[in-house]
């Protein structure tokens, strides 16, 4: 039987002790000893007044999948709410993130925003889910097809939850580094007390010269409720750090580009009684753009010159559900809600060349369509009972999700002059995998056991999911990949655990604990990739026997939450085993000639870090500081490639925000300075391996370099109606890159200007509500 100090000082000792005998890397270890010392000086001085001050938290759903204050939680949690998104005028998910530590997105350019990367893992590894509706897959393929995952729209938003390391044990499959929940707003949100209720918001930001106008209508009564939320965005390029109108890979500025977004989000709600109610969403996003690849111009390949390049994509995302809760007093539950939803997602890119090949002038064009439909049921039940002086809060329920995919790839190229069409090294029209058919059942179950009078919950969870693939293979599948070996379903299963700790060391301490599991089923493209290429002499080849990715995380963590703000440390290990590398050399094949390409399971991987974030009234704490608010926020990662001893490239320096805000009395207006900071990427740090020929010596690769930025971003209040929010980011212009672009460069590259972020640039949005 473990026996707990009962002072804080004593508390946090005993909790340093425990962490000690844990395998952490030095620089780790130092840091925590650090960090709990501060906590030590902090608990028992300054902060000794508010002992039992109350907690200001936010109630958040994503980690345990039902309504739970921060501190009832044994992992870590970001909330980014509505009003934080207005006051950061935050118009895409890059900028959504660009306070959170640990948390980044990468991509931009012509094909947009990619997915999240949490503590070092991105892409289809972290579950992005859309009022629990999972969003589409990633797929790329080549350098004319990349369908991202950037298909919501943020003024539609009430909330974003980022959960942080695997959650499988309550999601599932893709889960694996983490969980995003984008929550969308309700009519109640609006309208209070009235029957009515609208806003109009105007903005402009000049990093890309967009200009966004959304309009919102709320109306109804307790019982029946609707909103309608639209929105307009129409932009240019993202800026770099440079302007130029030269051509080429050298190129300094962004390729220039015109783009168009619309949303529109439309929510009904029928509430009969207190203890049920029904929610009907129905959403369209469209987006369409046109790039000027001024980079590709003048440059060769095999031989062929391009003159000019225009790419135009469009892209969608509809999605229809029902969400039905009930509160009742059951056997075997207290309530029940069943969420069924549909959605189709599709990418559309095209590209249309003028190349020069032995003096003639040829117009070529490239295709590449890629579309998935996506149905799902989920039911979930909440259970509370009692056994003797032990509470318990059993939440159950079944999950379904079906996903169809479907991928053309098609094209020619015409000589100007004769009006001939030209062979092509590829057979069009083909698919860069069979029409598929992925199809998931999971079982879960989850007990919060509440002990010692609630100052104690234990948290286990339990997940059976089922996975199957199915493949139909068709005509242009076989005419597109002669050679290639008949496509394979495949059908597994994964069994995944936690089990999480919460203790409450005062009304305001608490200490947490968590052991979490999280796998991620091989994604369809690896698994019957098909892709032949006889003048490049390769070929991408299937991988039937690919294992599901596996995950486990051990993270422990000390949180503060009082009337003055909040503290939270938190320290992780994660390992991963069986990580799927998507396109691995196999080899040269001596029969057909051709360097063979397959997706393999790696080792084992491994990342440990720790994160600290804290905000505070400064008014609460020193009389003379009313209106004064800080925040700050830290994140450090280090990982390992277990295989080849080689650090992984997807783990971002660490990263230090620090934010002081004024807002007086009268709150009619407010400014806050953000400063940003970020270690470089060192050569010890980057795995360069793909930079290097075979035979050839090793390249040390190009070092991004470390740099601070200073933000400004505040609001004024005209009157109880309209609102200006304004931000002045890089406020010092200075030139930097983010790693999160996955920045393994050959240090003699031309291509580096291009890369750089954006300089000095300004955003503001006026809101009127009526």
């Amino acid at each position: 039987m473990i026996i707990l100090p009962n002072t804080i000082t004593s508390q946090i000792r005993f909790i340093k002790s425990i962490l000690a005998k844990l395998y952490f890397p030095v620089s780790i270890k130092k840091a925590l000893g650090l960090a709990l010392f501060w906590l030590t000086v902090v608990a028992t001085n300054v902060l000794a007044d508010n002992q039992h001050a109350g907690k200001i938290e936010e109630i958040i759903i994503s980690a345990t999948r039902t309504e739970k204050l921060i501190s009832e939680v044994a992992n870590t949690v970001s909330v980014i709410d509505a009003e934080q998104i207005q006051r950061e005028i935050a118009n895409n998910i890059d900028d959504l993130v660009r306070y959170e530590p640990g948390v980044s997105v990468a991509g931009g350019g012509r094909f947009g925003l990619s997915s999240f990367s949490i503590r070092g893992v991105g892409g289809d590894r972290v579950l992005t889910l859309v009022d629990s509706t999972p969003t589409a897959d990633e797929f790329s393929f080549g350098p004319f097809l990349s369908s991202r995952r950037d298909f919501v729209d943020i003024d539609a938003l009430k909330s974003v939850e980022i959960v942080r390391g695997p959650g499988s044990s309550v999601y599932g499959s893709n889960a694996i580094g983490g969980v995003v929940n984008f929550i969308t707003k309700d009519p109640i949100d609006y309208l209070g007390d009235k029957t009515f209720s609208g806003s109009a918001k105007v903005g402009y930001s000049s990093v890309d010269q967009s200009i966004n106008t959304t309009v919102l209508g709320a109306f109804g009564n307790q019982t029946w409720s609707a909103m309608v939320v639209g929105t307009l965005r129409e932009g240019s390029e993202t800026e770099t750090f440079f302007s130029d109108d030269s051509t080429g890979a050298g190129r300094r500025s962004q390729n220039p580009q015109d783009s168009e977004n619309n949303n529109v989000y439309a929510k009904l709600i029928y509430k009969p009684s207190d203890f049920q109610s029904l929610s009907v969403v129905a959403e369209r996003f469209a987006g369409d753009s046109e790039t000027d690849v001024l980079s590709a111009v003048n440059t060769f390949s095999r031989g062929v010159l391009t003159n000019s390049e225009i790419g135009v994509d469009e892209r969608s995302r509809e999605r229809f559900s029902l969400d039905y809760r009930l509160s009742t007093n059951a056997a075997l539950f207290d309530s029940i809600s069943l969420l069924a939803y549909v959605q189709s997602s599709d990418a559309q890119q095209n590209t249309l060349a003028e190349r020069l090949s032995q003096g003639a002038v040829q117009d070529r064009i490239r295709v590449s369509f890629y579309q998935q439909e996506n149905a799902g049921l989920r039911a979930q039940m909440i259970k509370g009972f009692e056994l003797g002086s032990v509470s318990h809060e059993l939440i159950y329920g079944v999950d379904y999700d079906q996903s169809d995919s479907v991928t053309l790839r098609t094209g020619n190229t015409v000589d100007r002059a004769s009006g001939v069409q030209l062979p092509e090294f590829t057979n069009f029209p083909t698919r860069d995998f069979p029409n598929s058919k992925y199809t998931s059942v999971g079982a879960f179950i989850q007990d919060d056991i509440s002990l010692l009078d609630g100052r104690l919950h234990l948290i286990p969870a339990l997940r059976y999911d089922n996975f199957e693939l199915e493949p139909t293979v068709d005509a242009i599948y076989l005419s597109g990949n002669t050679g290639s070996p008949t496509p394979e379903g495949f059908d597994e299963s994964e069994l995944s655990a936690k089990i999480g700790v919460v203790y409450e060391l005062s009304d305001s301490w608490s200490v947490f604990a968590q052991y979490a599991e999280g796998f991620r089923a091989p994604p369809l493209d690896a698994v019957n990739t098909g892709f032949t290429n006889f003048v490049g002499g390769y070929t991408t080849l299937p991988n039937p026997e690919l294992r599901p990715e596996r995950g486990e995380s051990v993270e422990i963590g000390l949180r503060r939450y009082t009337d003055a703000g909040n503290l939270e440390f938190t320290v992780y290990q994660n390992t991963y085993e069986d990580f799927i590398e998507s396109l691995s050399v196999r080899g040269f094949n001596p029969i057909t000639g051709l360097l063979e390409f397959q997706a393999r399971n790696l080792d084992e991987a491994e990342i440990s870090g720790f994160e600290l974030k804290a905000q505070y009234n400064l008014g609460q704490v020193f009389n003379s500081l009313n209106g004064f608010n800080i925040r700050a926020a830290y994140a450090y990662s280090d990982g390992d490639n277990k295989e080849t001893d080689t650090p992984l490239n997807s783990i971002d320096p660490q990263q230090l925000v620090v934010g002081l805000a004024y807002a007086p009395a009268s709150e009619k207006w407010s400014i806050e300075a953000v400063v940003v900071a970020s270690d470089r990427k060192s050569i010890s740090d980057i795995d360069a391996s793909s930079l290097q020929a075979s035979g050839a010596a090793a390249i040390n690769p190009f070092e991004t370099p470390g740099f601070a930025t200073l933000d400004l971003i505040g609001h004024y209040e005209i009157n109880d109606k309209a609102k200006i929010n304004w931000g002045v980011f890089n406020l010092t212009d200075k030139q930097h890159f983010k790693w999160s672009e996955e920045f393994v460069q050959d240090p003699v590259a031309t291509n580096f200007d291009r890369l750089t972020e954006p300089g000095r640039n300004y955003s503001v949005t006026v809101k009127v509500n009526f």
